[in-house]
């Protein structure tokens, strides 16, 4: 949600300084502004609620993650709610394919103007993880909550072929056992 508030400041401050350096307030009714920021909020609260808020994590913990995830030129990466978009950039640099997933307008706007500054191969996406198809998968990074990973186990997790490792950041699936586990960094492997 954090994301949110600052992209409402600082895009109302820009939408509110270019009206008023150009005289454009008789054009702009300021109540459309506010309008149209908050609808591009919306998106990013409802994956708040229902899977995950934005809460940036460590730069070990991403080590980590990277670390356990192992990733080889032959495989294709997905990040589910790429958030500030670092762990997607890296894998980016290793796998064959890097796709990102995000709810958040706001954060899918940063993460592809961070990707042309930086140059990355990685794919960013606005989307809803819960209606991606992971096929091809052969890692899956995701952060979110136990109530989303109970969900995702049950949906999402029968479809993934052998294979395909999950890398999850601080929470279990409480009916798996991990393959691997360090710093609060849990991996399932579908067999």
């Amino acid at each position: 949600m954090a994301e949110s508030i600052i992209f409402i400041l600082l895009g109302g401050i820009s939408v509110t300084t270019l009206i008023l350096l150009f005289g454009w307030s008789q054009w702009f009714d300021p109540r459309w502004i506010v309008l149209v920021f908050f609808v591009l909020i919306i998106p990013g609260l409802y994956a708040a609620f229902t899977t995950a808020p934005f809460v940036p994590s460590s730069r070990k913990r991403h080590v980590t993650m990277l670390k356990l995830a192992d990733i080889t030129s032959k495989d294709t990466v997905y990040e589910i709610g790429f958030g500030g978009g670092w762990l997607i950039f890296q894998a980016a640099k290793q796998a064959k394919k890097a796709i990102g997933y995000e709810l958040s307008i706001p954060l899918v706007i940063f993460g592809k103007l961070k990707k042309l500054l930086i140059g990355s191969k990685a794919n960013l996406y606005f989307g809803d993880m819960w209606k991606q198809n992971y096929d091809d998968a052969d890692i899956i990074f995701c952060y979110i909550m136990p109530n989303a990973m109970k969900r995702f186990y049950k949906e999402i997790w029968p479809t993934l072929k052998p294979g395909t490792r999950l890398i999850s950041n601080a929470f279990r699936i409480h009916d798996l056992q991990p393959t691997q586990e360090e710093d609060s960094v849990f991996v399932y492997t579908k067999k």
